[in-house]
């Protein structure tokens, strides 16, 4: 008998050690994995769907606590510091009530990620979203973006070039019949040679926020994952 637990004792001393990575997922409704990071990082609640590893005091081993939302404000986030990760090229593209696919109202509890947002939010390509259509609420859901708008759908520098906001992600656009968002991980490219696509929610005003007065409806420019405390506004369930 004791033969035949050892390995078990094994596996589970394993799992009980494991920790998740650098920038990667750490808690949220409904994870059952590791809720530790790696040393240097702190497992940082960005909604109550995700928490992530991110660079901060202390080790590993922190329980991720649900963010408080702030206010809605109708004021873009305009740079600053304290964006953390990587930043990729990044397309921009809107939908909602008033677009001509017939899209309907983006703010709604029917988006792929079950919320919307009184604040700015979008849709994210497959890539970042994490799942595919009819899969649920993917681990980028509920994930806080600094999007900088540079150029229009030409390369050409629009009127407001520089022109940033955060919003947080509801929604998914989907890889399959939409070459904007099918780009292959986030090394991949689309047609405007942009690693991830936001679909900024019209509802949300947040096209409105960070297209200005450049007068473009798609444009190109770069994307930073960055803390949900930058961003303002609220989650309606």
């Amino acid at each position: 008998m004791l033969l035949e637990l050892f390995p078990l004792a094994i596996l589970l001393v394993g799992t009980a050690i494991a920790q998740s990575p650098a920038y990667g997922q750490c808690g949220g409704q409904g994870w059952s994995g590791s809720t530790s990071c790696v040393s240097g990082y702190t497992c940082k609640a960005q909604s109550q769907w995700y928490s992530q590893c991110l660079p901060g005091s202390g080790s590993g081993g922190n329980n991720p606590t649900t963010t408080s939302t702030k206010p809605a404000s109708s004021s873009p986030t305009n740079g600053g510091s304290g964006s953390n990760g990587k930043s990729y090229t990044a397309s921009f593209t809107q939908y909602g009530s008033t677009d001509t696919w017939g899209s309907g109202n983006c703010q709604t509890k029917t988006t792929a990620c079950g919320f919307y947002t009184q604040g700015y939010n979008a849709a994210v390509s497959q890539n970042v979203f994490g799942v595919g259509p009819g899969a649920g609420a993917g681990p980028g859901c509920g994930t806080c973006w600094k999007l900088t708008i540079q150029t229009d759908s030409s390369g050409r520098r629009v009127s407001n070039a520089g022109n940033s906001i955060v919003v947080m992600v509801t929604n998914l656009c989907p890889a399959q019949g939409n070459p904007l968002c099918a780009q292959s991980g986030l090394s991949g490219t689309n047609q405007y040679g942009a690693n991830v696509n936001f679909d900024l929610c019209i509802d949300s005003r947040a096209n409105s926020a960070l297209f200005g007065s450049s007068g473009v409806g798609l444009g190109v420019g770069s994307a930073v994952q960055v803390d949900c405390s930058q961003w303002s506004g609220s989650v309606v369930r």
